[in-house]
């Protein structure tokens, strides 16, 4: 009771001061017939990392935005405000122009030596990123109502999605289901065209739904402690000396200030912290990751509760916290049937792929001394590779304290029993592709099953109360991490051209990475909601340029 006491207290000091503000309600979660009411208001703010000012788009002007709590079976309305200026006005060209590039590594490395492209006159203005004033809002992995189309709910096929203007505002009404799983989701931006730019400024935060995990004793017991890992991409500012940020011009080539899937710099944040800077500009990508990561205390013996979002548009962190016991609790907001010990020797990890989300229950050593959760080195093909960097430093100190791991955890309602091969009545070929494109400026374009993005025309019809298979083949020479809108589904295999890796039992998620050239199997049960949604490809830059496609839940 002691630890858990002081716990309580710890957790608000540290979201406080690294800068995932607590917000909302007065309920908080799990207070029956608490309706939580949040108002985000979208604006440019600044912030200053290693000596540089970025300017970018934020919720509330802080990175991450305010925390969002909610439970099961409860209402919580959200109220997005955009405050961020007009929208500058754009023309689809009209007359034939240059692409920039002609192959994939050419489009993604703004210091590399660019290709003449094909010439075109026909440019789509669906899939050329625009519009990066205009928003609306997504709950990542939150199983509701469908609501990126107008209205909410909706099963109209011809149903563009919500836009939220500059200068307006728009109240989101919702209400999840009683068997909801309880655990960690994230909010961001979603209009076709803008999403990228929103969120690598910094346009994103934790959701946090309560319920039976939170009441189990030794998780109880623990202190929770979010990690919001954001990834910000800007540009040095073609008019404002010393000001980075992400201000494309509409319609135009990379070349000639249009939007670039790569800009000049990322800065890696972990709670709104800089961990890591890569520099683009330069021909072997520059990186510095000798920022130190946020700080908090533990004493020996003692077990915290990690709830990671990897909030970035590209990287996957394989985490690995060395001298500690390192147990996984649940992905993407749905807990495990038992807590799973991670080995962590060699190259060992929990892993959490962009846009996905982890919670482990981590064990303080004994011995006293500073410890860090890092995100290992990754090297994906076709991909620079990216250095290990630090996300939390741990300080372990004080008298020790005697703390357990459960032996077993909820069986979450909503997702059990697992979708079994009776239950299956039809497979879904999905397949990720690009290819050259005469309509998108930067010279490719990013498919599903060949096609580009149209945002009024259906691919899948999905008939609620059933459950079926879907393949997922990733075709290019790079991963991508693919997100199912809606509804969780069961990960069962994943196929590289190295073999096959099966999942007993499968890993139950929203997001899921598919390695380069290889595929995902997995099953998805179609729960109550209908109306008109999504897949896509979460590398955001991938989705803006057509890598999305529209699904009708019937």
């Amino acid at each position: 009771m002691l630890v858990g006491g002081a716990a309580a207290a710890a957790t608000i000091a540290v979201l406080t001061a690294e800068g995932c503000q607590l917000s909302g309600g007065a309920g908080g979660p799990g207070i029956p017939g608490n309706l939580d009411s949040y108002e985000l208001t979208a604006q440019y703010s600044t912030h200053t990392f290693a000596g540089k000012t970025l300017r970018t788009r934020t919720y509330d002007g802080q990175i991450p935005g305010p925390t969002i709590y909610a439970a099961p079976g409860q209402p919580f309305n959200v109220t997005i405000n955009n405050q961020l200026p007009p929208d500058p006005p754009a023309k689809v060209p009209a007359s034939a122009i240059v692409h920039p590039v002609s192959s994939m590594e050419d489009m993604e490395n703004p210091a590399g030596t660019h290709s003449i492209g094909v010439l075109s006159t026909s440019i789509d203005p669906m899939n050329n990123p625009h519009l990066f004033n205009t928003t609306n809002l997504h709950v990542h992995g939150v199983q509701i109502v469908p609501h990126l189309f107008d209205p909410v709910g909706t099963s109209n096929p011809s149903a563009m999605m919500i836009a939220i203007n500059p200068g307006t505002s728009l109240t989101y009404n919702f209400v999840l289901p009683p068997n909801h799983p309880s655990g960690l989701y994230w909010y961001h931006p979603h209009h076709h065209g803008s999403t990228d730019v929103q969120v690598s400024g910094g346009m994103a935060g934790l959701i946090i739904i309560g319920g039976p995990i939170d009441r189990v004793p030794e998780i109880a017991a623990a202190r929770e402690i979010p990690i919001a890992v954001q990834s910000l991409q800007v540009n040095a500012d073609a008019t404002q000396p010393g000001i980075y940020d992400t201000e494309y011009i509409a319609y135009r080539t990379p070349q000639n200030g249009g939007y670039n899937p790569r800009s000049q710099y990322m800065f890696v944040l972990s709670n709104g912290q800089l961990v890591t800077l890569i520099d683009f500009t330069t021909v072997n990508f520059g990186v510095s990751t000798d920022y130190p990561p946020p700080q908090i205390t533990m004493q020996p013996g003692e077990v915290v509760r990690f709830r990671i979002l990897n909030g970035t548009n590209t990287l996957n962190l394989p985490l690995q916290l060395p001298g500690f016991e390192m147990y996984v609790i649940g992905h993407d907001g749905v807990n495990l049937l038992a807590p799973q010990l991670i080995d962590q020797t060699g190259s060992g990890s929990a892993f959490a792929t962009s846009a996905g989300r982890i919670e482990m229950l981590v064990r303080a050593p004994q011995t006293v001394g500073t410890y860090t959760l890092k995100a290992l080195a990754v090297s994906d093909p076709g991909v620079h590779p990216w250095p290990q960097f630090d996300l939390m430093s741990i300080l372990v100190a004080g008298a020790p304290v005697s703390m357990n791991i459960p032996a077993a955890l909820p069986t979450p309602a909503r997702e059990y029993p697992l979708i079994a091969d009776s239950e299956i009545v039809g497979t879904r070929n999905v397949v990720f592709n690009s290819k050259p494109s005469t309509s998108i400026l930067p010279g490719f374009a990013l498919t599903v099953n060949g096609v580009v993005y149209d945002e009024m025309t259906i691919m899948f019809d999905l008939a609620v109360g059933t459950a079926e298979q879907w393949v997922i083949s990733n075709d290019m020479p790079e991963g991508h991490p693919f997100h199912l809108h809606t509804n969780s589904f069961e990960a069962h295999s994943v196929t590289t051209p190295s073999g096959t890796t099966n999942y007993t039992p499968p890993i139950i998620c929203d997001t899921f990475w598919i390695p380069a050239n290889g595929s995902l199997t997995m099953r998805v049960r179609y729960k109550e909601w209908k109306g008109k949604d999504v897949f896509h490809c979460h590398k955001l830059s991938h989705e803006d340029q057509g890598m999305m496609a529209n699904t009708m839940l019937v």
